[in-house]
């Protein structure tokens, strides 16, 4: 399994991802299946740097090439999985933004405007990532992501018809 190490400890990851920031604000995606929007990132291979997962991910999911700029966390799931994700920032150095299969659109977002069908648990990273300079410690968090923050997750969809139901009355 992939890992990183922080103060001389190794801590097994599953997933990489990363925060592609510009002027306090950060690139999210949606994805289709299970659809909501999230950060850049998937599942590391067994001997795969985390921080090169991240980058060849963003790459792959964006048409963006990043630098990565630092660790911001390593988050560690409690509930229906236990695996661990770390999350790096970036800046982007070159290619273009595209769509594609694993992600139909990308916008920047800033901490007080996230999409309401965000993956609860990427709203936190956001905050983290917006957080992070070079240099400062990498945060820890445990998030619990069990049946019932799926399902509260689930049923947040149902307001996406009734909120462009009231734009359209409203004109």
């Amino acid at each position: 399994m992939a890992a990183v190490v922080l103060d001389g400890v190794p801590h097994t990851v599953e997933g990489a991802q990363v925060a592609i920031i510009d002027n306090g604000t950060v690139l999210v995606q949606f994805r289709p299946l299970p659809p909501g929007w999230e950060l850049p990132g998937g599942h590391c291979d067994d001997t795969e740097d985390p921080a090169v997962c991240a980058a060849r991910e963003a790459f792959e999911e964006t048409g963006l090439q990043v630098r990565i700029l630092g660790m911001v966390g390593l988050y560690r799931w409690a509930g229906l999985r236990h695996a661990g994700d770390v999350l790096y920032a970036a800046e982007v150095v070159g290619g273009r933004r595209r769509r594609t299969l694993e992600a139909w659109m990308s916008r920047y977002v800033d901490a007080s405007c996230l999409p309401r069908a965000l993956f609860p648990w990427h709203r936190q990273r956001i905050v983290d990532a917006l957080a992070f300079t070079p240099g400062t410690d990498v945060v820890l968090r445990q998030q619990r992501v069990g049946p019932l923050q799926v399902l509260i997750f689930g049923l947040g969809w149902l307001r996406v018809p009734v909120d462009a139901l009231e734009r359209w009355l409203r004109g």
